[in-house]
């Protein structure tokens, strides 16, 4: 007796065409995080060879975060392992050391945007310097793991990217916000 195979729409009817679905959830869609990674690579080769105070801006961790911010776990895991990847062929660093940083920062952004509210600048910049200090610590005990030498200026430079990215981050979160989500006057409403 043979049994029949379905597809992936008639196990889950109600996934409504799971495969050909062009949003990741209700706010970020997958044109827009093809459009941010590549610009955030572009921008990370530019940094890394002519601009080296650059370095300091984690521009794929914030973009990890504010994609976890508006998406479930498991995207935002998949993002971050993405961007991470994508930073360590720029950096030409071990293939995966950012992205396991990356993934675990974009998982733990999507948990703690259910639990605090992100609606303010202040939450966002906070958020995003422990959630970089996190990244930072993966990748320390990556390299411990490894056994790579590590810098004596690694801890020193960690905090200096997480304030950097911090504040970076919740200031250009709160501005992509703004520019994504503009402010609908209500007054003229029925006027």
């Amino acid at each position: 007796m043979a049994s029949r195979v379905g597809t992936f729409n008639d196990v889950f009817p109600g996934s409504h065409g799971f495969l050909r679905m062009r949003k990741l959830n209700g706010v970020v869609q997958k044109w827009e995080v093809l459009l941010l990674l590549l610009g955030s690579a572009g921008v990370q080769i530019l940094c890394a060879h002519y601009f080296r105070v650059g370095l300091y801006l984690d521009l794929s961790l914030i973009l990890v975060l504010y994609i976890g911010w508006y998406s479930g776990p498991t995207s935002a895991a998949a993002n971050g392992t993405l961007f991470g990847l994508v930073q360590d062929a720029v950096y030409r660093t071990f293939l995966g050391l950012n992205g396991l940083s990356k993934t675990i920062a974009g998982f733990a952004a999507s948990l703690l945007s259910r639990v605090f509210q992100l609606n303010d600048t202040g939450s966002r910049i906070l958020l995003t310097i422990l959630l970089s200090a996190l990244d930072s610590g993966v990748v320390y005990l990556m390299l411990l793991l490894v056994e790579q030498e590590i810098g004596q200026r690694f801890w020193i430079d960690a905090l200096i990217k997480a304030v950097v990215t911090g504040v970076a981050g919740g200031v250009g979160s709160r501005f992509y916000d703004h520019f994504k989500f503009p402010r609908k006057d209500f007054r003229r409403v029925g006027a």
